[in-house]
């Protein structure tokens, strides 16, 4: 696998959940060559007001553990992707990659296109049509054996 999905090995990732992962691995064998690259765990966000990371040396580096994280920052020509990777995606992952995209956009100003984007097992009923109502890309990998009894997280 390494050859043919340079970035679909499980070192690449490993703050991602074993579901996450799985979700991810299928949507990459199922779309090889849709992204050019990828970045994972991708910071962004302010630490919390009380850090005083201008002063404290230790305060600085410690500030990257209180941002958020997207999963998957995803680059094609003239476009990148926020992906939140979720099993039976539903309100929660319609929050955070809503979330993403803002902080993304703050902190990357007259970046590309940014999209952003929900890759899913399962979407929970109904939200295929609330994703595609807040311009959210949604892909569904479909539920195998593996990924039937994630709860949805």
């Amino acid at each position: 696998m390494q050859g043919k999905y340079p970035f679909v090995i499980q070192s690449y990732y490993p703050h991602m959940k074993p579901a996450d992962i799985h979700i991810w691995e299928k949507f990459i064998r199922a779309n090889a060559g849709f992204f050019e690259s990828v970045d994972y765990d991708v910071p962004v966000g302010e630490p919390p007001a009380w850090m005083d990371t201008e002063n404290d040396s230790h305060a600085k580096g410690q500030a990257i553990l209180y941002k958020k994280k997207i999963d998957v920052v995803a680059f094609r020509p003239g476009e990148i992707w926020l992906i939140e990777l979720k099993p039976f995606a539903g309100s929660s992952a319609l929050g955070q990659i809503l979330a993403y995209e803002i902080l993304y956009k703050r902190e990357h100003k007259g970046t590309e296109v940014v999209r952003p984007c929900v890759i899913t097992n399962a979407c929970s009923n109904g939200f295929p049509d609330l994703f595609h109502a807040k311009g959210i890309a949604c892909t569904e990998t479909g539920i195998c054996q593996k990924c039937a009894h994630y709860p949805a997280i």
